[in-house]
């Protein structure tokens, strides 16, 4: 969607039928090459899990449980790229709500498979990834209705050669490093994590869900809707509002991303205990107090995260993908040295001796797995940064003076908003158990800091 939105932005702009013939050969490339991906993904399903968890391969039947389940996934492939494409030509088009509501489909599918994983399948995990393949084959039916409605129905157009295609094919490989860090992140993460075990790859897993809400519902929502107006802005030359509408993006995204940091910060034990804590025997007070540790970590990337996904816009808008991918790659670096050197000493056996006995040699400090999610957050930080400077150099200043004092501002909302929910957690007793009356503190809490900021 990255790649796509800046040059069917300026193609709508020249000619509808040229734009409408540079969408239907996106659609038609995107089927084919994810198809293949998934072929191959579904042949090469056992090697991929022992790449990406490798810890996996002291247990043959996790391994083959979790080869299977990938198998079923990798179709979804195909379904999520052609709604990427939609996604992108409905938002230059103006229309953002049929492609924000669509991954709501993954989660219905999911929640109906979890119920029907325990009444009709033997191995109930497996109806997760029969939910995925449904899920996929919706979401793309639900972006139907709106293309046919503005003249885009989606048909096959096979035109490799098309000037615009091209021009596509160059943004598109460097935009997929540099739109998928976090992604990138994330996977390195959980390779690492399955040397620990199954608790913490589910700690690590509960911690980052609770950070993506508000990256989802809020920070890549937003990014998605500017990028459109200012791919346009950059076609017109028109610098003034370029810069207005970036700052007030940028803005918005700290409006969001400052206060949900807080929250999470200061709240993350009775949030983790309220959503996974209900049952002790499997999720107990060691459990929560570990994911809420995780969470605290990865938290403190939320505000690098949405500053590097605006400014990753801002450079796409002016085709310039190169960026987004160098500091992808940055961050990626980032990522793998500080989890090896933060994760305490890996154990023998799943790795070559060789590599165990360098990695411990360069620990510096032991945090265990929670290593990972801070590792997770430097490289967050790391891309920011890089992102953000570069994005200076090229473009000059983007933010007026005016705009500073609106996001020091924003810095002091959130202070009342954390001194408001912390003198709120103190005064009131602390709920050992998970209960309704602490899930009644817990929104009250939430509700006065809201209140407050």
């Amino acid at each position: 969607t990255v790649a796509f939105v800046p040059v069917f932005s300026q193609t709508l702009q020249r000619s509808q039928d040229e734009a409408r013939r540079f969408f239907r050969a996106t659609w038609t490339l995107a089927l084919i090459l994810t198809s293949v991906i998934c072929v191959l993904g579904i042949v090469y399903a056992g090697p991929l899990v022992i790449a990406f968890a490798p810890g996996y391969q002291t247990d043959p039947e996790k391994l083959e449980l979790t080869t299977t389940l990938l198998r079923l996934c990798f179709p979804y492939v195909v379904s999520l790229s052609l709604v990427a494409v939609a996604m992108g030509a409905l938002n230059a088009l103006g229309h953002f709500f049929r492609p924000a509501i669509a991954p709501v489909w993954l989660n219905v599918c999911q929640i109906a498979a979890v119920f029907a994983g325990v009444a009709f399948f033997t191995t109930p995990v497996l109806a997760l990834g029969v939910g995925v393949i449904v899920a996929g084959v919706l979401q793309v039916w639900l972006q139907l209705r709106p293309l046919r409605e503005r003249g885009f129905a989606p048909q096959l157009l096979f035109a490799p050669g098309d000037p615009s295609i091209r021009r596509l094919g160059w943004i598109l490989l460097p935009s997929l490093l540099g739109a998928s860090a976090y992604q990138l992140n994330t996977i390195t993460t959980r390779a690492i994590a399955s040397f620990f075990g199954d608790g913490p790859v589910s700690y690590l897993y509960y911690a980052t869900r609770l950070l993506e809400l508000p990256l989802g519902v809020f920070v890549f929502a937003l990014s998605m809707a500017s990028l459109p107006s200012l791919s346009r802005l950059v076609g017109k030359g028109d610098r003034a509002e370029l810069q207005r509408s970036f700052s007030e993006t940028l803005g918005l995204a700290l409006a969001l991303a400052l206060p949900c940091s807080a929250g999470l910060i200061l709240l993350r034990e009775p949030i983790v205990a309220l959503l996974f804590g209900w049952n002790p025997d499997h999720f107990g007070s060691e459990a929560v107090r570990l994911c809420a540790l995780a969470l605290l970590y990865y938290t403190l990337g939320l505000v690098p995260i949405s500053l590097a996904r605006i400014y990753v816009n801002l450079c796409v808008a002016h085709e310039n993908t190169r960026t987004g991918a160098q500091a992808a790659v940055v961050s990626l670096i980032v990522n793998v040295v500080g989890a090896l050197l933060l994760v305490g000493p890996l154990p023998y056996g799943t790795l070559w001796d060789s590599v165990i006995d360098v990695q411990r040699a360069l620990v510096v400090a032991d945090f265990g797995f929670l290593g990972l999610a801070v590792a997770t957050t430097l490289a967050a930080a790391a891309n920011a940064i890089w992102v953000m400077t570069a994005a200076h150099h090229r473009y000059g200043a983007n933010l007026p003076a005016r705009a500073w004092i609106g996001y020091l501002r924003l810095l002091a909302a959130t202070g009342v908003l954390s001194l408001a929910v912390g003198i709120g957690v103190w005064l009131l007793p602390s709920q050992e158990q998970v209960s309704p009356l602490a899930a009644l503190q817990l929104f009250g809490l939430i509700g006065l800091g809201g209140l407050a900021y």
